[in-house]
């Protein structure tokens, strides 16, 4: 890796961290909700690499758990199981619901060990307290820092589950 790939992993990494601690969930933002539909793909191709996007949300409803905000699992698949470019990294995520919106960036965690090398998996906490057993469209901000833009994949149709 040169030192200019280095260099943008962690100011990335840096930025991404400190925004990691925000996350809110608004009502009737239709004007937000059309421009990331607008924008968003359900595969997206950067360079030679097609990506899919698949996402797990939960709300834990444990007695005695007093967090039970929607936590939202993300992973960023490259579609030929080929190793994941260094220069793609998974910034923010949005849940869509109706004309509700979670908007959160991922927090800072270790992928699970057994991971495979052509995914990426980024975590969200403390979401909004909504229904679960519905019905939720993700949409994912992802950077490719080689050509530093911003690029937006979504998931439609995801069960928001729960835990008891």
């Amino acid at each position: 890796m040169n030192n200019i790939t280095k260099i943008l992993t962690i100011v990335g990494t840096i930025i991404i961290v400190a925004f990691s601690f925000l996350s809110c969930d608004r009502e009737n933002d239709k004007e937000q909700i059309e421009q990331l539909k607008g924008k968003a793909v359900e595969t997206l191709v950067i360079g030679s690499n097609s990506f899919v996007l698949d996402a797990y949300l939960w709300r834990d409803e444990m007695p005695g758990n007093k967090q039970n905000g929607m936590i939202s699992i993300n992973w960023l698949i490259n579609t030929d199981s080929t190793s994941m470019p260094k220069n793609i990294s998974m910034v923010k995520q949005y849940v869509i619901y109706k004309e509700k919106i979670w908007e959160a960036n991922y927090e800072n965690e270790d992928p699970a060990p057994s991971l495979p090398e052509y995914k990426i998996e980024k975590v969200s906490r403390n979401g909004p307290k909504w229904d679960t057993w519905i019905y939720v469209d993700v949409i994912s901000q992802i950077h490719d820092f080689s050509s530093n833009k911003d690029y937006y994949i979504e998931k439609k149709n995801v069960l928001v589950n729960r835990t008891r």
